[in-house]
C-alpha cells in the first residue's frame, strides 16, 4: 500500500534535492520525495534547514513526510535527523508510509535513535494531521 499523496490542492512552498514541500494547512507542511529518492547526510541537512527556515519565517509547526518513495536512507541522514532539529521550530515529524520498506526504515530509525524532535509513524495523512494538531496545541498551551 503506497501513501503518496495527491498534492494538487496544496500550495507548493519549495523543494530540496530530494523533497518537494507543500502547505497542507497553517503550521503543517508535507514533505514528498519523488519516486526512487535516497536520503544521505547532505540531503538530510538540506531538509532540516528548509523546514526550520520555513517555520522560522512563519510559526513553529509540524512536518509530515511521505516516505514511501524513499528507497534508502543512510546512517549520515539518520544522524542529522537525530541531532539537528530545533524542537522550538519543528514541533514534530510525522512519518507517513504504507509500504513494507518505508515502514521498516521508519521503525529502524525510531528504534535506534532518540531524536530532539518528536517523531511518530502513521499509515494515513488523516492520522498524521490529528497528531500534528495535538503537537501544535501542546506548543500553544506551553506558551512557547
Amino acid at each position: 500500500m503506497s501513501t503518496t499523496p495527491d498534492t494538487r490542492g496544496w500550495k507548493s512552498v519549495g523543494e530540496t534535492s530530494n523533497t518537494r514541500y507543500f502547505l497542507v494547512e497553517e503550521r503543517v507542511l508535507a514533505g514528498v520525495p519523488p519516486p526512487g529518492s535516497i536520503d544521505d547526510a547532505k540531503s538530510a541537512r538540506e531538509n532540516i534547514d528548509f523546514q526550520q527556515d520555513y517555520f522560522r519565517k512563519h510559526q513553529p509547526g509540524v512536518i509530515i513526510v511521505f516516505f514511501d518513495n524513499l528507497v534508502s536512507q543512510d546512517k549520515g541522514a539518520r544522524s542529522v535527523y537525530q541531532t539537528h532539529g530545533d524542537p522550538k521550530l519543528l514541533l514534530g515529524t510525522a512519518l507517513v508510509g504504507g509500504n513494507l520498506l518505508s515502514r521498516a526504515m521508519g521503525s529502524f530509525f525510531m528504534g535506534l535513535s532518540k531524536p530532539k524532535v518528536a517523531v511518530k509513524m502513521f499509515r494515513t495523512l488523516d492520522e498524521a494531521v490529528v497528531w500534528a494538531h495535538e503537537r501544535i496545541g501542546t506548543e500553544k498551551e506551553q506558551g512557547t
